[in-house]
């Protein structure tokens, strides 16, 4: 009799082993599931944070080119005082234009044949983002009031 009691508390023992080993695999496993699933969640956290940089600056020189254009056409100012609101749907952008100089400034008025380095500086408010555009343009000749009201007369009140 002490011979089959020893024998059936080694296989209960055994059987305990073994559950308690099963129940730290599953521990385990829920563990490294947690931490994998974190890993994942950050990276992709990180990749969604990075393409909104991406489509932000994209959008960014998209409009810096359309200062240029506008500024090469005459339509905006070259020497626009601080930071302006764009209009309506891009107002939550700035934007400013400076007028670039440097210390051989006569130099390069010279040999650049009347053109202006002007850079346009852009702000988004949320998220900050700042992205800045230089470039070499030539600007057209302010018109004087006489000769604004010239050009009215002369294409019939249509402006250019």
């Amino acid at each position: 009799m002490n011979i089959q009691r020893t024998l059936r508390s080694r296989r209960n023992g055994a059987s305990s082993l073994r559950a308690g080993a099963v129940l730290l695999e599953v521990l385990l496993a829920l563990m490294l599931f947690a931490v994998t699933a974190a890993i994942i969640t950050s990276s992709m956290n990180a990749s969604m944070d990075g393409l909104e940089r991406l489509k932000l600056n994209t959008h960014a020189a998209n409009l810096a080119a359309t200062i240029f254009a506008e500024l090469e056409l005459g339509q905006r100012a070259a020497d626009s005082s601080g930071e302006q609101l764009l209009e309506k749907p891009f107002d939550a952008w700035t934007y400013e234009v400076a007028r670039v100089t440097s210390e051989t400034e006569s130099v390069e008025a010279g040999e650049s044949g009347g053109l202006a380095r002007l850079e346009v500086i852009l702000r988004h408010k949320a998220p900050d983002l700042v992205h800045r555009q230089m470039q070499w343009l030539k600007l057209p000749a302010a018109k004087t009031p006489s000769e604004s009201s010239t050009l009215t007369a002369d294409t019939g009140g249509l402006s250019r």
